[in-house]
């Protein structure tokens, strides 16, 4: 389902689609996104389940992602930046607690006991997801990741840029988690004020999305042409052919699942946007 919301400063669209591959193979969509209004500011985040046999309910675990991350930096607004380094520690322990409640509701069967099979840390890895979230308010932005996915930020002159190095460390299907046990120091977390070089928009993506392209720079400049295409036609038409584009990237790039939510600062859509 595509949603949206708009502050009156920020305005925020988003998809989240299921993987050609997933599709053929009849598995569900392992991706999660959702967003909240906190006053002036907005809170976005999208989460990817890890999908593995040892992760059997990572899809509940991208959306309990998503529900801790919109919940703690939602909670920060009034006190981000100051308060930022204690944003890791108090997300990761929302989510494990959404876990806990979880496996009190619905205990793991008897098959998915004996897949867990008392390994240190195992219970967590059976809803092992990434997570990406953006807070906007009027005054700065702030950035969090864990795991793979990009961040992109779109300046007005189109250039784009992540808010930090991309993680050496994540090749292939290998990616750090709200399931490890280093998940807090392995949180990314940046601030950036607001200055005469603000953000027009910007991408939260899951790996789907850059995996359908062969070279970072073609995934790149999909920044620069939503932001032509916002000017063009307003936020209202690019969550309109969201759901074709996504698709269309699934089918003939990666085949998996793939969920962009896209933050446009109000200035940035001209006399388009909503």
């Amino acid at each position: 389902m595509t949603q949206g919301t708009d502050t009156g400063f920020w305005t925020v669209v988003g998809r989240s689609v299921r993987g050609a591959s997933h599709r053929r193979r009849g598995a569900g969509n392992q991706d999660a996104f959702g967003w909240s209004q906190a006053g002036t500011s907005l809170v976005a985040a999208v989460a990817d389940g890890h999908g593995s046999a040892a992760s059997f309910r990572s899809a509940t675990g991208a959306a309990m992602a998503v529900q801790a991350a919109v919940s703690v930096l939602r909670d920060f607004e009034e006190t981000v930046p100051a308060s930022a380094g204690e944003v890791p520690a108090r997300l990761v322990a929302h989510w494990r607690l959404l876990v806990n409640r979880d496996l009190v509701l619905s205990p793991f069967s008897d098959a998915e006991a004996a897949a867990v099979n008392g390994r240190q840390g195992a219970h967590w890895r059976a809803y092992g997801s990434t997570l990406l979230a953006a807070l906007a308010t009027p005054s700065h932005m702030l950035y969090l990741q864990l795991g793979d996915g990009d961040i992109l930020i779109v300046s007005e002159d189109g250039s784009v840029a992540r808010p930090w190095p991309r993680d050496s460390r994540l090749l292939g299907v290998e990616t750090t988690s709200l399931c490890g046990s280093d998940a807090v120091a392995e949180t990314r977390v940046a601030i950036q004020p607001h200055t005469g070089d603000s953000p027009a928009l910007v991408l939260l993506a899951t790996d789907g999305y850059a995996n359908s392209f062969r070279e970072d720079d073609g995934f790149l400049r999909t920044g620069k042409d939503l932001l032509d295409l916002v000017r063009e036609n307003g936020i209202e038409g690019v969550e309109a052919n969201l759901e074709g584009w996504l698709n269309e990237a699934s089918e003939l790039g990666s085949g998996d699942d793939i969920t962009l939510a896209v933050l446009c600062r109000r200035e940035a859509g001209g006399s388009h946007g909503s």
